[in-house]
């Protein structure tokens, strides 16, 4: 049973000291997010289409009579 004990005991005791490593490095930090990203600049927003044309739009209806509501 005590080895048992021991391993949850260390295992809590690294989830406490993680936590604390965490509160102390946002706590002195310099205000700036810590990101995945590191100093390399941001990735490019997905949704931005470059130098290409805007795709058309899915709810345009052409030469057709718009639809009638359904209410």
């Amino acid at each position: 049973m005590s080895r048992k004990l021991a391993v949850v005991f260390l295992a809590m005791l690294t989830l406490v000291a993680a936590m604390g490593l965490k509160t102390v490095v946002t706590a002195h930090g310099d205000g700036s997010l810590i990101m995945a990203n590191g100093a390399s600049p941001a990735p490019p927003t997905p949704y931005r289409n470059g130098a290409s044309p805007a795709p058309p739009t899915p709810y345009r209806n052409g030469a057709s009579p718009a639809p009638p509501t359904p209410y």
